[in-house]
């Protein structure tokens, strides 16, 4: 009897210790990292980007502080400020695509957004052949359209590489207007530039894209409408008259006294209409 007695008490103890052992497994379960949130990857992403900026900071490629060369340029940088969408119409030169490139990049390294995505659509000049007849890849097809990019990184930029750099680490992303349909942007600014050639359907589209903590600035110069469709139905000059009176919607108005690029533009621009 006591020999039972004493293989019953082994008993018990192994029944408490196998209770330890699950004890411990599941307290080791319960202590596993959970899930990240949407919230908590998007600011990973944006710290992640931040870093990226700041190791090009140490090349000198860090964003120069925005001086504005006219009223209506600092009248685009606050409109950007203030609202979801801008809408900036006005003759090459001025500065539009500058501004807006300028304020995306100064968003990003306070880390406020992610990344820049600048739209353009498959429409050159009369007679341009379209992208896809080109050769090469899609990257080397879309190299003309992505010039304006080039160009104005220059300037706000303390490094020649920063322009590079910042496209082949997709900060700024260029994206042809036919691939943006279905996509959900979040934590960007996009960028539809010469929007002149675009249909209503073209800018609702872009802005129906935008979205968590994203803005949309719209650009174009209807002067220089390049397709015979975009005259008789011009999305940027519908957009800028539909949608001018919604709350969180900007719309600034350049004229050829804002011209910066070159003073003789503006009388050669002027020439060429009358």
């Amino acid at each position: 009897m006591a020999q039972s007695n004493s293989k019953g008490g082994r008993g018990s103890d192994d029944l408490k210790l196998i209770r330890n052992e699950v004890y411990s497994v599941s307290t080791v379960v319960n202590s596993l990292p959970q899930m990240l949130d949407s919230k908590t990857k998007r600011r990973n992403r944006r710290s992640e980007n931040v870093q990226m900026l700041e190791q090009s900071y140490s090349k000198g490629m860090d964003v120069v502080p925005f001086y504005s060369k006219n009223d209506h340029q600092e009248d685009l940088w606050s409109c950007l400020n203030k609202n979801t969408v801008t809408i900036a119409i006005g003759p090459s030169g001025v500065g539009k695509t500058l501004v807006a490139l300028w304020w995306g990049l100064t968003e990003i390294s306070k880390g406020n957004i992610d990344k820049i995505y600048y739209v353009r659509s498959d429409v050159g000049c009369s007679y341009q052949r379209g992208r896809g007849a080109l050769p090469g890849t899609m990257e080397e097809k879309m190299a003309p359209l992505v010039g304006p990019v080039y160009d104005n990184l220059v300037v706000m930029m303390k490094s020649q590489g920063a322009a590079k750099y910042l496209v082949e680490k997709k900060i700024v992303e260029p994206i042809m207007l036919e691939d943006v349909r279905g996509r959900s942007l979040n934590e960007c600014l996009i960028i539809f530039d010469e929007a002149q050639n675009a249909l209503p359907e073209n800018i609702k589209t872009v802005i129906s894209r935008v979205g968590e903590n994203s803005k949309v600035i719209i650009t174009g110069d209807t002067r220089q409408i390049d397709l015979e469709v975009f005259k008789n139905d011009n999305g940027l000059l519908d957009s800028y008259h539909r949608l001018s009176n919604i709350t969180g919607v900007g719309t600034i108005k350049f004229d050829r006294s804002d011209i910066v690029r070159n003073g003789v533009i503006a009388d050669i621009l002027e020439a060429y209409e009358d």
